[in-house]
């Protein structure tokens, strides 16, 4: 007897579409409907069980079944698994900048002042007293290498996924700086934190409160996953009944008091941001979108691939944060 390591690829690939017409037709037998009860709410029976069991079991069984399991996994696993950044027109506004302009904007409550980011890696700086303020522009660049053997190696777009992964540096990048300037503005903000041992909606209502009482509307509220937890387990008693059914069947929870919530891991555990909207909060001048470029490093046997934009990150008013310290 032949082993199915022994095969070819071809042959392989002809071996399970078999096996996969076999299961189907054992599916589809009108003996195994009857046992199955197909339409009837019952439970399916021993022999119903067997049989399925040992259609899968053919295709799952030898060296290949698993593997290809596997790699056919490969690119949902990829999409779950890449990070999506909340910061861009999110928590701050996006201005298109054009070349030869300087992004300044004017404070409409000037004693509350105004944070801003000098360059990437560099502490936030906070400045009160003012009417007028430059948001500084600064690069932020992502090199990411490549093989040229990974290309014929991977099962999956190699050269796509690279510059995937360059893009996806960058969105974690911003995101950085963004919730760096949020945390500033936060403490030197004219709101009072809110203090609490896990999110709950009064705590969140409290701190509602402030940013209503400065004129502003509540736009979106920014935490950590773990706080994001304290959320999916409130009852019938946090919530209305449908917003309770929503969460248990997909897990999600999207708004509150017509607030979003925004969830990263970039956010720092036990912390928790209410904001205003992103217009009446902050301002990402960018005169530079993403832009990636690939170098053939022949020398190496490589590409280089850089991404890079140009903007900048900058909080016009503090009065538009309330941070939520969970202790």
């Amino acid at each position: 007897m032949i082993g199915l390591g022994q095969l070819s690829t071809r042959q392989k690939d002809l071996f399970i579409k078999n096996l996969l017409k076999m299961s189907e037709s054992i599916l589809g037998d009108e003996n195994f409907k009857r046992e199955a009860g197909v339409g009837i709410p019952t439970v399916p029976t021993q022999a119903m069980l067997d049989k399925a069991e040992s259609a899968f079991n053919a295709i799952f069984s030898g060296p290949n079944g698993l593997k290809r399991t596997a790699f056919a996994m490969q690119v949902p696993l990829k999409n779950r698994l890449d990070y999506v950044a909340v910061g861009r027109n999110r928590i701050l506004l996006v201005d298109e900048i054009p070349q030869g302009e300087f992004p300044i904007y004017d404070l409409d409550i000037p004693e509350f002042g105004a944070v801003t980011v000098a360059a990437r890696g560099t502490a936030p700086v906070f400045q009160a007293n003012i009417k007028r303020i430059q948001f500084p522009t600064f690069p932020v660049s992502i090199d990411h290498t490549l093989k040229w053997e990974e290309i014929q190696i991977r099962r999956y777009p190699a050269f796509d996924r690279a510059k995937e992964r360059c893009a996806i540096a960058v969105a974690i990048a911003e995101d950085d700086e963004i919730l760096r300037v949020l945390d500033t503005a936060a403490t030197v903000g004219p709101n009072t934190p809110v203090t609490t041992a896990q999110i709950t909606r009064y705590s969140l209502a409290d701190a509602f409160k402030q940013i209503l009482q400065r004129q502003l509307i509540v736009g979106s509220v920014v935490m950590n996953p773990a706080q994001y937890a304290d959320v999916l387990k409130w009852n019938t008693t946090d919530l209305d009944q449908v917003s309770v059914n929503t969460i248990i069947e997909t897990g999600l929870f999207g708004s509150i008091y017509g607030a979003k919530l925004l969830v990263s891991t970039r956010v720092p555990v036990g912390k928790a941001y209410v904001i205003t909207t992103p217009d009446k909060l902050g301002r990402i001048p960018e005169r530079k979108a993403v832009e990636v470029k690939i170098f053939d490093n022949i020398p190496l046997q490589q590409y280089d691939i850089v991404s890079w934009e140009q903007i900048g990150v900058g909080i016009h008013n503090t009065a538009g944060v309330v941070p939520v310290n969970i202790v």
